[in-house]
């Protein structure tokens, strides 16, 4: 079962293919492709399936890009979502709690990502993406 870390399922939901080489592109758009047919996954605290492909991703599993905020933004991102390490999950089931998210607990997960400040995310999307607007994505 691949895992995925808190605050990854903002940035799945969020994902728009830009920002990283093709390698990472190509997994992350597969992963969110095997997660939306009904894959279940599980929770982790670390590096995670993303990750996996990433070009900053160091030797140990850390990340050139991020330190101790990765880690704060997925402990965020569970609190919000009220979600345990090592719960198996299902994207339906994610997809409900990301609807339910508001302005200010997107800006605790979101606030200070490079993606959120290049304009490749907002609230707004995700309240798209979730469903949440008139004419939302699937």
């Amino acid at each position: 079962m691949r895992e995925i870390r808190g605050h990854h399922l903002f940035c799945m939901t969020l994902f728009s293919g830009h920002g990283y080489d093709q390698e990472f592109t190509e997994n992350m758009a597969g992963l969110i492709d095997s997660l939306r047919e009904g894959e279940h996954f599980c929770l982790c605290l670390g590096p995670d399936a993303v990750c996996r492909a990433c070009p900053h991703r160091q030797p140990d599993g850390g990340c050139q890009l991020a330190g101790s905020d990765v880690l704060d933004q997925d402990q965020a991102a569970r609190e919000i979502l009220g979600l345990q390490p090592g719960q198996e999950l299902c994207w339906t089931k994610v997809k409900d709690k990301l609807a339910a998210v508001t302005q200010e607990e997107f800006g605790r997960v979101c606030g200070d990502c490079r993606w959120k400040e290049e304009g490749l995310c907002s609230y707004a999307l995700l309240r798209q993406r979730t469903g949440q607007n008139e004419g939302a994505m699937p």
